[in-house]
C-alpha cells in the first residue's frame, strides 16, 4: 500500500511546494478581522469557549470555498412553491433545519448559517457552458452566487429548557435531502406559473426587464431545473435521509460521473447509505478522515508561518465538488496535467482549514445543563478504560495538536452498517471524458468505462486543484488517497453458505453485501482497507447525537444497548428478534431538545418546526426495520458493542456520566 511521503521526498519536492505554498498563500483571504457576527453576542445565543471570537466565527459561516448553487438575484427572489413567501427566508430554512444567522458586514442578506456569495466576474466564471449555455451567454455566471460552506453541514444548537446553546463543528440536523427537494419544486413552479415567473422576473431583472431579457431568464430558470432534476435523478429520491443525515459519499460519486458526461450506467447505484455529518473539531489531527477512512491528511507543511495540508485540500475540494462547485472536465488535454478549469476557491479553503485546526471540542457548560454527577464519573472512568479506550484515545477539549492515528474496525469485525463502505468501494459510472486519463494523473491504471467511481472523483478532485495552483502539483497528491485501494479491482463474490444482510427482502443489496464482504478487500488488516469505519477520540461526544455513523442509535445511553441485527449469518443460525432491552428501531430526528440525561436529543413525534403560514414540519422517522419488519440497509443500528454487554445497569449509567466530561 502506499505510504505517505518520506523524508527523502519532502526534502526533494521542498522547493516547489514552498513556490506552491507561496501562491496559495498571497492569495488567501485577509477578511477574517473586518466581519463581525453578533451570533453570540446577543444573548439569546450561547456560544462555548470552544478557541473562536465572533469575527472568526462569522468568517466561518459566511466565507465561499467555490460552492454555487443559486445566482444571489435568483435565491433572494425565488418564492416557495407553495405560496409567494421567500424560498431563502429564515423561515423556510428552519423548517429544513438550517440555522439562521443576523444580517452583519459578513452576511448582508441574512443568509442562513453556512451559505455564501461567491462572485468571479472575470471569463473564468464562464463554466460548464455545455450544460448552461444560456446562463453563460448571460454572463450569469460572472454575477454573484449562492452556495454551501462547511459550516452549513458542521454548526448545530442545543436547546434546554428554553436556553440555545451554539456549538461550532458539530452535526446538524439539518435535511439536505428536503432542501434540494423543495428547492426544484420552487423552481419548477417559479417557470411554469406565469404570474410567479413575472414577480421573479421583475425582482432578478429590475432595470434590464425587457421581452429579450425575460426570454432569456426563462431558458436559465430551464437549464437549471434540468441539472437539479439530473442530480436527483442519479441519487435517488426514494431513500430518506431525514435529519442530520446525507449520503455524501454518494452524492459527490455521482456528481463526479455526471461532469464527466457519461450516459448512466444502468443499475448504477443511487444515494442509499445516509451518514450522519461527523463532528470536525480535531480533523487536522487525524491520519484519516472520512467514516471509513477513504482520505489522509498528509504532509503538513509551514509555508510563510502558515500551515497547510496537501491532503485537506483535495479531501476539502471533493466535498465541494459534491454540493455544488462547478467543475469541467474538458475532453481537451487529455493527460489533465493542466487540471481543471473549476469555481473552487482554494486560497479560501486553505484558510478554512487552519481555522477549523484551531477549534476545540465544547466542554458540557455546567451553568446550562444539569451537573456532572463527578463521583459517579469517576467510577464510569474505569469502565471506559476497560471497554473503550483500546479504540478511542483519550484526548483533552483543548487539545489541538497531539496526532491522532485512528483505529480501524473491518466491517465484520464491528458489525456496523456496512452500505456506507461498501457503496463507496463498489460505486461504478461510465467515464465520459475520464476514459483514459489516470487517477493520479501521472499515476494509476488509466480509466475504463465504465469503471469504479472512486477514480474520476480523484482525477477530478486532484485535477481541480492542480487548475487553481500549478501544472506540475500532481506529483505531490499521489498520496492524498491510498492507492492501492483507487487501483483495486472487486473480486468475484464466493459462494461460502453464509446468508448476507439475512431477513432483508431486496436480493439486489443481498447480492451487493454479498459480493463488498467475501472480496479480498474486506479481509485485508484494518489498516489497509477502506471496508472499515474509524473510531477516533471521543472530547465532545455529548454534543454529537445521533450516534453511530450512520445516525441510527439516538443516545449514548442507548449506544451501550445490543441489537439483535447482524450483517452475516452462518446458514444454520437465526437472527433475534427485537426486544425490550435492545437500542430503539423505531425514534424521532429534528428536535434540538436536549436530553441530559440519555445523551441525546428528544425522540419523540412532536413538531419540530411551525413556519409562518401554519405548516407543520414533522420530526423524521427513523425506521431501522421496515413496516414489514425486514431489516432497512442503510439504517443498520448494529455493532459497536464492544464489553458493553458484560456491564450491569448501574455501569452504564456511570459509563454514560464519564462520557459527559470529555
Amino acid at each position: 500500500m502506499a505510504q505517505g511521503p518520506t523524508e527523502a521526498m519532502v526534502r526533494c519536492c521542498r522547493p516547489f511546494l514552498v513556490v506552491l505554498g507561496f501562491v496559495l498563500v498571497s492569495l488567501a483571504p485577509a477578511s477574517v478581522e473586518a466581519r463581525d457576527s453578533g451570533v453570540c453576542s446577543t444573548g439569546a445565543i450561547t456560544c462555548l469557549e470552544q478557541g473562536w471570537n465572533e469575527k472568526e466565527r462569522s468568517w466561518w459561516y459566511s466565507t465561499s470555498q467555490g460552492s454555487r448553487l443559486l445566482p444571489l438575484s435568483w435565491a433572494l427572489a425565488l418564492e416557495q412553491s407553495a405560496n409567494t413567501a421567500g424560498f431563502f427566508s429564515e423561515d423556510n430554512f428552519s423548517r429544513y433545519g438550517y440555522l439562521p444567522s443576523p444580517p452583519g458586514d459578513g452576511n448582508p442578506h441574512g443568509l442562513p448559517v453556512g451559505f455564501a456569495v461567491d462572485q468571479d466576474d472575470s471569463s473564468k466564471a464562464d463554466l460548464m457552458c455545455e450544460r448552461f449555455p444560456e446562463t453563460c451567454n448571460a454572463f450569469v455566471m460572472r454575477k454573484p452566487w449562492v452556495g454551501m460552506t462547511c459550516s452549513a453541514c458542521h454548526t448545530n444548537d442545543i436547546v434546554f429548557e428554553g436556553k440555545t446553546i451554539r456549538v461550532e463543528g458539530a452535526p446538524t440536523l439539518a435535511d439536505f435531502q428536503g432542501l434540494l427537494e423543495g428547492l426544484l419544486d420552487a423552481l419548477v413552479m417559479t417557470h411554469d406559473d406565469d404570474a410567479k415567473f413575472d414577480r421573479f422576473a421583475r425582482a432578478v431583472l429590475q432595470a434590464d426587464l425587457s421581452v429579450e431579457s425575460r426570454r432569456s431568464l426563462r431558458l436559465q430558470l430551464a437549464e437549471q431545473i434540468a441539472w437539479q432534476t439530473l442530480l436527483q435523478q442519479r441519487n435517488g429520491r426514494e431513500f430518506r435521509s431525514g435529519f442530520g443525515r446525507l449520503d455524501a459519499q454518494g452524492h459527490i460519486l455521482n456528481k463526479v460521473a455526471i461532469i464527466g458526461g457519461g450516459p448512466e450506467l444502468e443499475d448504477a447505484l443511487k444515494s442509499d447509505a445516509p451518514s450522519s455529518y461527523p463532528f470536525i473539531w480535531n480533523t487536522s489531527q487525524q491520519d484519516k478522515v472520512q467514516w471509513n477512512g477513504i482520505a489522509r491528511n498528509i504532509l503538513n507543511l509551514s509555508i510563510l508561518g502558515k500551515q497547510t495540508d496537501i491532503g485537506a485540500l483535495v479531501r476539502n475540494t471533493s466535498e465541494v465538488i459534491g454540493v455544488f462547485a462547478h467543475v469541467e472536465i474538458s475532453p481537451k488535454w487529455k493527460s489533465g496535467l493542466l487540471g481543471y478549469r473549476s469555481s473552487l476557491r482554494a486560497a479560501e479553503m486553505i484558510d478554512l482549514e487552519r481555522q477549523l485546526a484551531r477549534l476545540k471540542s465544547p466542554r458540557w457548560p455546567e451553568d446550562i445543563l444539569p451537573k456532572i454527577d463527578w463521583t459517579k464519573a469517576e467510577r464510569g472512568q474505569v469502565h471506559f478504560e476497560a471497554e473503550c479506550a483500546q479504540c478511542h484515545e483519550k484526548l483533552a477539549w483543548d487539545d489541538t495538536r497531539t496526532p491522532i492515528k485512528a483505529k480501524m474496525s473491518s466491517l465484520l469485525s464491528s458489525g456496523t452498517d456496512m452500505s456506507l463502505a461498501c457503496n463507496t468501494f463498489m460505486h461504478q459510472a461510465n467515464a465520459g471524458n475520464y476514459e483514459g486519463r489516470r487517477p493520479f494523473m501521472i499515476q494509476g491504471e488509466p480509466i475504463d468505462s465504465p469503471d469504479f467511481t472512486r477514480n474520476m472523483l480523484t482525477n477530478a478532485a486532484v485535477g481541480a486543484v492542480i487548475g487553481k495552483v500549478d501544472e506540475l502539483a500532481g506529483k505531490f497528491f499521489d498520496d492524498v488517497f491510498d492507492q492501492a485501494f483507487f487501483w483495486r479491482r472487486a473480486a468475484e463474490e464466493a459462494v461460502d453458505g453464509k446468508t448476507y444482510l439475512p431477513g432483508v427482502k431486496d436480493q439486489r443489496k443481498k447480492e451487493l453485501a454479498r459480493a463488498c464482504l467475501t472480496s479480498p478487500e474486506a479481509t485485508r488488516e484494518p489498516d489497509e482497507s477502506v471496508l472499515v469505519y474509524k473510531a477516533r477520540p471521543l472530547n465532545g461526544i455529548w454534543a454529537t447525537a445521533p450516534y453511530l455513523h450512520n445516525g441510527s442509535v439516538p443516545t449514548l445511553y442507548d449506544l451501550l444497548l445490543p441489537s439483535p441485527l447482524r450483517l452475516v449469518l452462518d446458514s444454520e443460525e437465526e437472527m433475534s428478534t427485537p426486544g425490550p432491552g435492545d437500542r430503539p428501531s423505531v425514534f424521532h430526528v429534528g428536535s434540538r431538545e436536549f436530553d441530559p440525561v440519555r445523551i441525546g436529543f428528544k425522540t419523540g413525534p412532536e413538531p419540530v418546526h411551525q413556519a409562518a403560514d401554519g405548516r407543520i414540519t414533522a420530526p423524521f422517522e427513523y425506521r431501522v426495520y421496515d413496516t414489514d419488519g425486514a431489516p432497512v440497509p442503510g439504517n443498520y443500528n448494529s455493532g459497536h458493542e464492544y464489553g458493553t454487554d458484560a456491564l450491569s445497569e448501574a455501569e452504564k449509567w456511570e459509563l454514560v456520566e464519564y462520557l459527559k466530561t470529555l
